[in-house]
């Protein structure tokens, strides 16, 4: 058991790792945990080896795989492996392994891809209170707090652009160019439900939405954590609607923002 437990097979984008009881798949972005009861067998293809679920009779079985892997490493795992595996007689019934399985995010990703983000949120503000201060010396405090009060419509309006913006553009592009699955529900978060969805590699995701226990959903094959549930034309109306009424709102905060800006280095009074 101490062998087998430290196997660890690194292939593109992946490792493959066993531990005890459990095959551990880690990806850049999450960690998928597979307990031996849910294995149905392991394939090892050259420097390619598939994990295969167990799945009822006529379901199609997922198969998480790992490719570009050492050949002398994918023999002595799959070998490792089916020798942990519990005995199963040819024509039992056999469990939905998916559903032992555990997927689990990491925050490392999380963090390197907001990095950026926030990165440019603070410059802004920088930008914003740099701004601010001129104003306020060159036209006085009344100014300074002007400015400040046209700063709530335009963020949040700025807001709703953006995030409204973004779906929209994911529910007309995903569908389109996407690959679309039938997701199912996993489980309540406090305020919302968690569907889980594979891709074609048999990795799974989950996708916060509102729904019953399946949900038609698109996700992006170079990246299957971004996804979208295909709503209906009525809800996309709704969401273009408030994103037209965020760009206004944006939009008059920084026409107001220009107009404070020029009458305080111009010697104007307020409007």
């Amino acid at each position: 058991m101490t062998t087998t437990s430290s196997l660890v097979l690194r292939g593109d984008g992946a490792v493959l790792r066993l531990e005890a009881q459990t095959v551990v798949v880690r990806r850049a972005h999450e960690e998928v945990r597979i307990p031996l009861e849910a294995i149905e067998d392991v394939l090892p293809d050259g420097r390619m080896v598939g994990v295969r679920l167990t799945a009822p009779d006529g379901a199609d079985a997922a198969v998480y795989r790992v490719e570009n892997v050492s050949e002398a490493a994918v023999t002595a795992f799959a070998e490792a492996v089916r020798g942990l595996l519990p005995p199963r007689p040819a024509g039992a019934p056999r469990a939905d392994g998916s559903a032992l399985v555990t997927v689990r995010s990491l925050d490392g990703p999380v963090r390197r891809r907001f990095g950026g983000t926030r990165a440019a949120l603070t410059a802004v503000a920088v930008l914003i209170v740099a701004l601010d201060v001129a104003v306020g010396i060159a036209g006085g405090p009344q100014f300074s707090v002007a400015l400040l009060g046209t700063l709530v419509p335009a963020t949040s309006g700025g807001l709703m652009v953006g995030l409204l913006g973004r779906g929209l553009y994911r529910m007309w592009r995903l569908p389109r160019h996407g690959i679309t699955v039938m997701a199912e529900f996993s489980h309540y978060t406090n305020k919302s439900r968690v569907y889980r969805y594979w891709d074609a590699s048999g990795t799974a995701y989950t996708h916060t939405a509102t729904g019953g226990d399946r949900v038609e959903l698109s996700y992006d094959p170079r990246d299957p954590r971004r996804a979208v549930v295909c709503e209906g034309p009525v809800m996309r109306v709704v969401m273009g609607v408030i994103a037209l009424i965020g760009a206004g709102l944006a939009g008059g905060g920084l026409f107001g923002m220009g107009v404070l800006v020029v009458r305080a280095f111009t010697g104007q009074d307020l409007p």
